[in-house]
């Protein structure tokens, strides 16, 4: 099994720089929160990782089928206040020329990667795979 490694280092205000092997990112609150809006905020970063995650898996799969064209994908989910908590995530997931037939089976492709997998696991995780 891999273990995964990330440091976190609060650099002033609510600012905080985020160490991923040889990367660096920056993550911040917004200022109707108390931060200066350096970086995402961590629920954004959660969204962007599954939306990270479902991209590379389209197009594992638009490769292994022969499709050309860049993916795209568009993640939302909602913010709850009370419990405060991300819910309810929708990903669409743009496979350029994927025929309809192939649809099911590229929706099921990419509900496997990581990040979907382990939020499916505590939340509902809603995808949806076009052409």
């Amino acid at each position: 099994m891999a273990k995964l490694n990330v440091q976190a280092r609060v650099n002033q205000g609510f600012q905080v720089e985020v160490g991923i092997r040889q990367h660096r990112l920056l993550a911040d609150l917004t200022p109707d929160k108390g931060g200066k809006d350096t970086g995402p905020t961590p629920p954004e970063l959660l969204l962007a990782s599954l939306a990270a995650c479902s991209a590379i898996f389209a197009q594992m799969f638009a490769q292994r089928e022969g499709l050309s064209g860049p993916v795209e994908v568009q993640a939302e989910a909602e913010l709850a206040d009370q419990p405060m908590v991300v819910r309810d995530f929708r990903v669409r997931v743009r496979i350029p020329g994927l025929p309809e037939e192939k649809r099911e089976k590229a929706e099921a492709f990419v509900g496997r990667c990581v990040v979907s997998q382990t939020l499916c696991a505590a939340n509902n995780v809603f995808l949806s795979v076009e052409g």
